[in-house]
């Protein structure tokens, strides 16, 4: 594909160099437990490192919380994740939810591809947000997997921020672990790099390779210094409660003018 114009700034470089993910993007891959193991194209196993940071939601609204963090070793349940994908660490963001509920646009982008995987994807969704649309100077491409169906977006179609876009569900779960009835959830991940080149790789055609991307902690992208984002791990009690830019029941973004919002929308408290 045609690269678009970069942003070759330091600012850019101390990020993507200091970033706590070292390897290329994530592996969806399958291992045990009744899980197909996949193909080698698709194993792009890494060092993962826990950023600690957490979501600070607004005190009067209701927000899904995280139920498996970046690089966290157990699964929601507290059971460990299997050490045969990722070093048994995990490589997105997890959120428990109903199957049905609407998932928003965490920034303004365009759809980049989209499809039914295999087991431990299920139905997936790729979005690509440009520096204009999220005010950094890299490029951003995240992932939505588990959809209760393939989303009628078409490859291209642009989206903006807290737009619905998919509806969760529990797709590619069934068997193994969860057994039978599966886990609905959304699984979120984020590859950050300087460009927007990639190719889609994968027995599905389900992963995107961004060209020098490196995946790393959804929340790093609500955290309002850049030195920050680039060494989380240097942040300190108060400081690694991230304040949450959220969508709320009415549609509004919160604040106002914020680029990046939760992939869910939150009520308000008592409703």
């Amino acid at each position: 594909m045609i690269a678009q114009p970069r942003l070759p700034t330091s600012l850019l470089l101390i990020f993507l160099s200091a970033i706590v993910f070292t390897a290329p993007v994530e592996a969806q891959m399958r291992g045990k437990m009744g899980e197909r193991a996949a193909p080698s194209a698709e194993r792009r196993e890494g060092d993962f490192k826990a950023t600690g940071l957490t979501p600070a939601f607004p005190a009067d609204q209701a927000c899904e919380p995280i139920s498996s963090g970046f690089a966290s070793p157990y699964r929601h349940d507290g059971s460990r994740r299997p050490t045969d994908r990722n070093g048994g660490l995990h490589g997105g963001t997890d959120i428990t939810l109903k199957v049905g509920t609407p998932l928003l646009a965490i920034a303004g982008g365009k759809v980049i591809a989209k499809g039914a995987g295999g087991q431990m994807e299920g139905n997936f969704l790729w979005l690509q947000h440009a520096p204009e649309h999220t005010g950094f100077p890299f490029w951003v491409h995240t992932k939505y997997q588990h959809l209760a169906e393939v989303p009628a977006l078409n490859i291209g179609d642009s989206v903006q921020v807290g737009q619905t876009i998919a509806l969760a569900g529990g797709t590619g779960t069934a068997g193994g672990h969860y057994g039978a009835a599966g886990y609905p959830h959304l699984h979120l991940s984020t590859h950050f790099g300087p460009s927007d080149e990639f190719e889609l790789v994968g027995a599905y055609s389900s992963m995107v390779r961004a060209r020098d991307a490196k995946n790393s902690d959804f929340l790093l992208l609500f955290l309002s210094s850049d030195a920050d984002r680039a060494a989380p791990e240097s942040l300190l009690g108060e400081g690694k409660q991230v304040p949450i830019a959220i969508v709320g029941e009415d549609g509004s973004v919160r604040p106002v003018g914020s680029k990046v919002v939760w992939p869910v929308a939150c009520r308000a408290r008592g409703n």
